[in-house]
């Protein structure tokens, strides 16, 4: 008959790595396991802790649930009993209020299970569904998440993944020999096309990015920036990273997909040392218009924020929509991206840092609850040349310098029609303000609606 004794060494030699690495992102000393013994055995071998390390910890000494697939027990592999033990984690985290924190390192299924191990993942998938939205949920990616496990990445909050690890559908191999593509599933694809929130490339970065990310939903973090602090730079056309910069508290903000759809920015900062999510057109990029992806970007943004219960800042410069033949993906995500912000639960505060055109202004713009724009800022359904070039069309066509003749009608036409003044006098505008004014306008506005 197995001893304790001898129970306790196998679980401590099988878990040795996993253990290391989830000490390096909790506090010291603060991991408690739970169901340590479940294990079981098929005709492979034995699965020691049933591949799954869970428990409870602390993370700068915010409480959390979490589990992790180990890599060391039949490559990590899904099954019947592992997935009980991975969704008693998942229920753990929602019985008590606590974020959960997911680590994932698996070759898939565990095949000679057959329709068990599918059994299995639709249990892990649906208690992450119940997850969504109650607790806050980061799925990490530590070496490959293969099979259907990898579908995690669309109800997790943040998907973190580390600069060589591997996400996919089935092996990368099978995906390569079928598209002719290199390098499927790879970390850096992977944030490219906005399924991994972050990439982090040791164990120091993971731990203070957790830390950044719990700050965010604890609804205070000391950044030690001063409340009266003025902006300097701002000015029409000022870089986005500037403006951000300059509104939000020093070194508090914190990117998510970067890497995918870069004409828009979003984020999460702190004004005030209060939490807020960020979401930034960029001007420079794709000739200042939204895409289909920028749509979704955005879109899966919002629902971290709604989750988060932060208020969200919108930082306007936009012209608008990509304007294809091919739009229809564009109509549906756009429109979806309408109903999301129209849904919001959270406060929305809206900037025109430069143009609002359209449907940037509509999605944008409309609905926040409260919104200022710069005395430069251009607002209207057209640009101010485009709206010049059809109103005035006999006229240019009659003149002799042409492009002199609409960029003074465009002037003209903006500066009566489409000028920040102008709007906020027939009532869309709360403020028309200095660009360097902005953080403490948005400061004061949110302190306002703060409970």
């Amino acid at each position: 008959m197995e001893t304790l004794k001898n129970a306790k060494s196998t679980l401590a030699s099988a878990n040795k790595d996993i253990l290391r690495f989830i000490n390096a992102f909790v506090d010291e000393k603060s991991f408690v396991e739970t169901d340590a013994f479940m294990c079981s055995q098929n005709d492979l071998a034995e699965a020691p802790g049933e591949g799954v390390v869970s428990g409870f910890a602390s993370v700068a000494d915010t409480g959390i649930c979490l589990f992790a697939t180990n890599s060391k027990v039949l490559k990590g592999a899904v099954g019947q009993l592992n997935a009980k033990k991975i969704v008693r984690a998942i229920n753990n985290a929602v019985r008590m209020g606590k974020p959960l924190i997911a680590v994932w390192d698996t070759m898939g299924a565990r095949f000679t299970e057959g329709v068990e191990a599918l059994e299995a993942y639709g249990a892990i998938l649906r208690a992450y569904t119940v997850a969504y939205g109650e607790v806050p949920i980061i799925s990490i990616i530590k070496g490959n998440n293969l099979g259907l496990s990898s579908y995690v990445a669309g109800i997790s909050d943040f998907v973190i993944a580390y600069k060589d690890s591997v996400i996919a559908t089935a092996s990368p191999l099978v995906l390569e020999a079928k598209s002719g593509a290199k390098g499927v599933g790879t970390a850096d694809i992977a944030a490219k096309k906005g399924v991994v929130t972050n990439i982090v490339k040791t164990d120091k970065e993971l731990r203070e990015l957790i830390t950044k990310i719990l700050g965010v939903f604890s609804g205070s973090v000391e950044t030690g920036d001063d409340v009266n602090r003025s902006c300097k730079g701002l000015k029409a056309g000022v870089k986005t990273d500037t403006v951000i910069k300059e509104v939000f508290d020093i070194n508090s903000f914190l990117p998510l997909r970067g890497e995918y759809a870069p004409e828009v920015v979003t984020g999460f900062a702190c004004l005030g040392e209060i939490p807020v999510g960020v979401v930034a057109t960029v001007s420079a990029v794709n000739d200042g218009r939204l895409t289909h992806d920028g749509c979704i970007k955005i879109s899966e943004f919002l629902n971290a924020c709604e989750n988060a219960e932060t208020p969200v800042v919108f930082l306007v410069d936009c012209i608008g929509t990509e304007q294809t033949m091919g739009d229809t993906a564009l109509i549906r995500e756009m429109s979806n991206l309408i109903y999301q912000v129209n849904s919001l639960s959270v406060d929305i505060f809206s900037v025109v840092c430069g143009k609002a055109i359209g449907g940037a202004y509509t999605a944008l713009v409309s609905t926040a609850e409260y919104k200022i724009a710069w005395d430069s800022a251009e607002v209207g359904a057209l640009e101010s040349e485009a709206a010049a070039r059809l109103i005035y069309a006999d006229e240019i066509k009659m003149a002799k310098d042409k492009d002199k003749t609409v960029q003074k009608l465009a002037a003209a036409y903006g500066g009566e029609n489409c000028s920040a003044l102008v709007i906020a006098k027939n009532g869309y505008f709360d403020n028309v303000i200095e660009p360097n004014h902005t953080r403490s306008y948005l400061l004061a506005a949110l302190l306002a609606h703060v409970e």
